[in-house]
């Protein structure tokens, strides 16, 4: 008997050894198939996400609650035309409002700015917080956004002689200071527009871009546009993305600096020996070449609802070619031809990409003049009636024409209706005065 138990006792520790062998076999075969089956179970299973952090749903529910849509012209069954988008600054004056009234569908609200504080005077402190800052009147901002539901709000950071955004936030974190701001004001802005620029002193640390702003407006658009579906648009001066240069020519590449001598009239086949003397008479040297192709490249497209182009830049290369007797109509047509069929930028930073195509569908393509401030010589002017012909033009081309006509300012808008830029383009295209109400 003590044999057998003996023996039956072996056989158990025995059967119990190659039991526990066998389960750890089988233990190490299940998690290594685990550690492989799970993540691809996770990757095929969780929905694709924007590469910021998303907000919460309680927030997110707000933000869509107030953000507006600019109807677009197949979206709707209204008149067929551009939108007018004007920039203005003072609520209290009343343009803004009458421009409603007359027809504009955005406004822009220039400018607000991107700064930081410290807690220490440290520069170098971890303790510098971004915030805001702007002399807007926003309570009168708030009541025309209240009267006038179907008018889209942007806010403009920027403008010449400008502050450029602090490199101490990255763009992300830029475009949270600015959520939190508009959050604060009741989402008074539907999205934000880029018009940074350079500054009367060459010497200025803003006569020139750095890296650093531009990369700042390419992640904050990117934040802005997949994280909280802003409206996002920018507004460059013609020579900072200039269709007309020659491909190929140094004109053609990007640079940073913002102290250049207009190319077209001092540099291009078509200069003449007068027009070199009037921009050396005036020590004008303020242009760009081809800056804002960064951020586009950075960007991308698609992250921008349209993008304005300002034809009424200081001794643009439109200026020169109206006051060589160029017929507008045709300067603007060859403008959107290229913008359509994209043209090439050269020279851009290494480690983001060589070369950038910078193509404009004519969906987000927006004409930038000026209305009566400008003279007519250095800040080109566009009548109505040429934006309308041109439009039509686009039309009967491509079955469609560009998205909108912008102009700066409000602020120098008439009393009188003739003296108005907006009510002469929304008769120019048929629009009904008063179509807000």
């Amino acid at each position: 008997i003590s044999y057998a138990n003996q023996g039956r006792g072996t056989a158990v520790r025995r059967f119990t050894l190659h039991a526990s062998v066998i389960t750890l076999f089988l233990s190490s075969v299940f998690m290594k198939l685990f550690r492989i089956i799970v993540p691809i179970t996770l990757i095929i299973a969780l929905p694709t996400v924007s590469p910021f952090a998303m907000a919460s749903e309680p927030e997110m529910m707000t933000w869509q609650a107030h953000r507006r849509r600019v109807v677009h012209e197949e979206d709707s069954k209204s008149k067929e035309g551009p939108i007018i988008i004007g920039y203005a600054h003072n609520v209290e004056s009343g343009k803004a409002e009458q421009a409603i009234l007359d027809g504009a569908r955005v406004i822009i609200w220039s400018f607000l700015h991107l700064e930081v504080s410290s807690n220490s005077e440290d520069d170098s402190s971890h303790q510098q917080k971004g915030y805001v800052r702007t002399d807007l009147q926003l309570n009168g901002i708030s009541n025309l956004r209240n009267k006038y539901t179907q008018v889209v709000h942007l806010a403009a950071f920027g403008g010449w002689n400008g502050p450029h955004p602090s490199p101490k936030l990255n763009g992300e974190e830029w475009c949270e200071v600015f959520m939190e701001f508009n959050r604060e004001n009741g989402y008074l802005f539907d999205g934000i527009d880029w018009d940074y620029e350079g500054h009367d002193d060459l010497n200025s640390p803003t006569a020139k871009f750095t890296l650093d702003t531009l990369d700042i407006m390419a992640d904050f658009s990117i934040c802005a546009k997949t994280k909280y579906g802003m409206i996002v648009s920018m507004a460059p001066a013609e020579s900072y993305l200039d269709v007309m240069a020659e491909e190929g020519s140094i004109d053609a590449s990007f640079s940073l600096r913002l102290d250049l001598p207009p190319r077209a009239w001092t540099s291009s086949e078509y200069a003449s020996d007068d027009d070199r003397k009037l921009i050396e008479s005036v020590g004008f040297s303020h242009a760009g070449r081809q800056c804002y192709a960064y951020v586009l490249a950075k960007a991308g497209i698609d992250m921008f609802d349209w993008i304005s182009i300002q034809l009424y830049e200081a001794y643009s290369p439109f200026a020169h070619d109206l006051s060589q007797n160029v017929d507008p109509v045709g300067a603007l047509q060859v403008r959107i031809d290229r913008f359509k069929r994209g043209f090439t930028v050269t020279e851009l930073d290494k480690s983001l990409v060589s070369e950038y195509k910078v193509k404009i569908p004519l969906n987000k393509l927006v004409i930038g003049v000026a209305n009566k401030w400008a003279d007519g010589l250095k800040f080109c002017k566009v009548l109505p009636e040429s934006l309308k012909d041109s439009y039509q033009i686009t039309v009967a081309k491509y079955n469609k024409g560009f998205l909108g006509v912008m102009f700066w300012t409000i602020e120098e808008e008439g009393s009188e209706r003739e003296s108005r830029y907006t009510a002469q383009l929304s008769e120019a295209f048929g629009y009904d005065e008063c179509a807000a109400t």
